[in-house]
């Protein structure tokens, strides 16, 4: 048995110096948007992350979405076949983009120039992910086999060539229906299977074109894009988009084949001076074995990557780069609380990464240690990146949800940019940030935004409930003011002697549990549930046709109008439907759903 270890220990030893390359055979080429590690010599790495600016560039400018990654994109390009191997994720590929917990990864079998259109299908795929586009199978790659055609020359870019191959199988191949070819999903043979897979990347590339470039079909495409992105089929896709059936969009497509003119387009490409000129530096051997073995685990062969890990965590035990890959490798692996200890210990160990404070952060945002973990790591991701616009709206919204409004509002508003899916989390919490701070024209506003880009249909009831509170506080201010109006034009009763007195009416008792600082709001509707499965209870009120919730964290703090009686035993569950009055502290919860916190209820 002790022999048998001993020969799987230098197996792994093996293993593992063949996966490292000396360090002088690594150079590292960085731009402000791709940082290149290469094997290949500096010379072919500077002209490929000069071709990926380049792309980039086009893209931006192409492109509806501008919002582009907060980190740059991760590109390793091996010298050949041999050192490529370890790390091919299938026979065909020697290009592919794959995404990582903490980067986006372009890996290439070589620097080949002929290679780059397959880099750049891979690259592509990136941008639809990033941009939020939804597209079926057929779109997705149609997309990716155009782009791939991108051709930078100087300050310009050509997209739009024929692909010889792709050509040439559309000639000696019937054409496959367009109701088959566009309900392909990713488990169809038509997609995995290597002998039928070509005809479908064929076509989809064809269909691609003529959608994109024909004059009959591209004023309409971005219109056609949206409808299929948004998960319409393509029949009421096209008819959306296009006023056509999927019929008459095939007829097209074989008249388009058949035709003698071929359409392309050329953009202007324009490059920072730090895009065109890299930083380039030496790769130590521990910063390469640390690379090969990030790419093991982001290729999912987790063993390897764990083996190569312990090696360099015994060499080097108080390394930050060891414990965030660790770190990454067990997140990836399921274990948030692993992953969150690494991460304790890299920032611990000194960690140079915003985006590994800015995750510890998002990881330790629960739990009775929250405040002390996650507010600190935030702001040292911003101190060591300023510009890392997910970490500032996460910081943002975690101060609301601490009640720290006037910072929520200082940092959120130094978002400049948000997406769809940002907006969504960005605009509620800059409204009750500036309705808790007084400023209910700013909360006015922005709970409209927040109306706006709702996505679900609760963050449109809670964008409602706000809408319908600062409503409620406009009205009641203009009754209070008309009250106080009306008491100045009503005569002055004033004591003139010694034991005089004025009798006047008592109003009803002041709610004892209103706190100072709350900002109160009153609704009437119909009791449905209590449901009492967390630390605060929730109390669930129909009121019209919206579903409002509201936190009742301690029921003995909540005035209670009803029969008489000072205290009422509420039962769990569903309730019986009974009209109830709410008196409630405004302070919408985006965890919890919660409008706010119950201070009487009157039934």
């Amino acid at each position: 048995m002790a022999n048998r270890y001993s020969l799987y220990a230098v197996i792994l030893f093996v293993f593992l110096q063949s996966l490292v390359l000396a360090a002088s055979e690594w150079v590292k080429l960085t731009t402000p948007n791709f940082e290149l590690y290469t094997s290949a010599g500096e010379k072919k790495g500077r002209e490929a992350i000069l071709y990926f600016e380049q792309v980039r560039s086009f893209f931006m400018q192409a492109s509806a979405s501008k919002r582009g990654s907060d980190f740059p994109v991760r590109i390793i390009a091996f010298r050949g076949e041999k050192q490529y191997e370890p790390y091919r994720p299938n026979d065909s590929a020697i290009a592919y983009y794959i995404e990582g917990r903490n980067r986006d990864y372009i890996v290439m079998r070589d620097i080949s120039i002929e290679h780059f259109p397959v880099a750049v299908h891979e690259y592509t795929h990136l941008i639809v992910r990033r941009a939020g586009l939804k597209l079926p199978p057929w779109l997705n790659e149609g997309l990716a086999e155009l782009y791939s055609t991108l051709k930078p020359a100087g300050n310009k870019a050509a997209v739009g060539d024929i692909i010889p191959g792709r050509a040439r199988q559309l000639v000696s191949s019937e054409l496959i229906p367009l109701d088959v070819l566009t309900n392909v999903d990713h488990s169809s043979p038509l997609y995995n299977e290597r002998d039928r897979a070509g005809m479908f990347y064929a076509e989809s590339w064809a269909l691609t074109h003529m959608l994109y470039f024909s004059p009959e079909y591209r004023v309409n495409f971005t219109k056609f894009l949206t409808a299929i992105s948004s998960g319409k089929p393509m029949e009421e896709a096209c008819q959306t988009a296009f006023a056509k059936n999927i019929r008459e969009v095939q007829r097209d497509l074989g008249v388009y084949l058949k035709g003698q003119r071929f359409y392309r387009a050329v953009f202007d490409v324009k490059l920072d001076k730090s895009a065109e000129d890299p930083d380039v530096t030496g790769v130590s051997e521990f910063e390469s074995r640390v690379l090969t073995a990030d790419l093991l685990a982001v290729t999912h062969k987790i063993n390897e990557a764990l083996s190569a890990y312990q090696e360099l965590a015994k060499s080097n035990p108080d390394s930050p780069e060891v414990e965030e890959s660790l770190g990454y490798l067990a997140w990836q692996s399921g274990d948030r609380d692993a992953a969150r200890g690494h991460f304790e210990h890299a920032v611990a160990t000194g960690s140079k990464s915003a985006r590994v404070y800015y995750d510890y952060a998002m990881l330790s945002r629960q739990g009775s240690d929250a405040v002390k973990n996650a507010l600190p790591a935030f702001r040292k991701a911003l101190e060591l990146k300023p510009d890392y616009a997910e970490a500032r709206l996460q910081f943002g919204l975690m101060l609301v949800n601490t009640h720290d409004y006037s910072e929520a509002i200082a940092q959120l508003r130094q978002v400049k940019n948000v997406d769809g899916a940002q907006a969504q989390w960005y605009f509620p919490a800059l409204a009750t940030a500036y309705l808790q701070t007084g400023d209910k024209e700013k909360a006015r506003e922005y709970a409209g935004f927040a109306k706006k880009w709702a996505q679900t249909p609760q963050q449109v009831e809670r964008a409602d409930a706000l809408l319908r509170s600062l409503e409620t506080k406009k009205v009641t201010a203009q009754a209070m003011q008309s009250a106080a109006q009306a008491n100045e034009d009503r005569p002055t009763i004033r004591r003139t002697e010694p034991g005089a007195f004025t009798v006047v009416e008592q109003g009803p008792a002041a709610n004892p549990f209103v706190e100072k600082a709350d900002q109160m709001s009153h609704v009437e509707g119909i009791a449905q549930r209590l449901d009492c499965s967390g630390k605060a209870a929730r109390f669930h009120v129909l009121v019209g046709k919206t579903a409002m919730v509201f936190a009742i964290p301690d029921p003995d703090r909540v005035q209670i109008k009803h029969s008489s009686e000072l205290k009422h035993d509420f039962a769990c569950g569903g309730q019986k439907p009974y009209k109830v009055s709410v008196d409630y502290a405004v302070l919408p919860d985006s965890k919890t759903g919660t409008a706010g916190i119950v201070r009487g209820l009157e039934f």
